[in-house]
């Protein structure tokens, strides 16, 4: 039985997209030196279950100002700041435009294009910025249930 040449194709192409934005995420903030940048390919989430993910964490608070300003970051209210005064972290997500993740998600025929999209998580408290690049639609929904546990887990105290 001869495999379906399309198939593989098609495979491969979306397999060497994923990792060229993986790429040129780490390159374009890489240079940086108030950030760390890390690229990870085929990061465990949940059972077998990987994605990509390129990390950016910021060294000092000019880096977390340049972060928060790069990816339009919602500032966080007067008891959000209290609460991370007092070691309880703040984390968010969203979906935004795959090859630039500083823009929103791109949208077709009135609905988020999710081929086109990836999710950012940001945790305050660590300054830690996550993109996570997914192909597949259990890729999606393991990265979306992986974020809410991260913020489920920042409602507790961090130690």
């Amino acid at each position: 039985m001869k495999p379906n040449r399309t198939l593989l194709w098609t495979c491969l192409m979306i397999l060497c997209g994923t990792l060229a934005a993986q790429t040129d995420l780490y390159n374009r903030y890489a240079s940086r030196t108030d950030i760390r940048v890390a690229s990870v390919t085929n990061f465990t989430l949940d059972s077998g279950i990987t994605a990509d993910v390129t990390l950016l964490e910021a060294i000092d608070e000019t880096g977390w100002q340049w972060i928060c300003q790069e990816f339009n970051l919602a500032t966080p209210t007067k008891e959000q700041q209290l609460q991370m005064d007092e070691g309880w972290d703040v984390a968010m997500f969203t979906q935004r435009n795959r090859q630039d993740p500083t823009q929103p998600a791109p949208i077709v025929n009135e609905q988020i294009d999710h081929s086109q999209s990836c999710y950012v998580g940001v945790s305050y408290l660590t300054r830690t910025l996550y993109i996570f690049c997914c192909t597949t639609d259990r890729q999606s929904d393991v990265v979306v249930n992986y974020l809410i546990e991260k913020m489920r887990r920042s409602l507790k105290k961090t130690e």
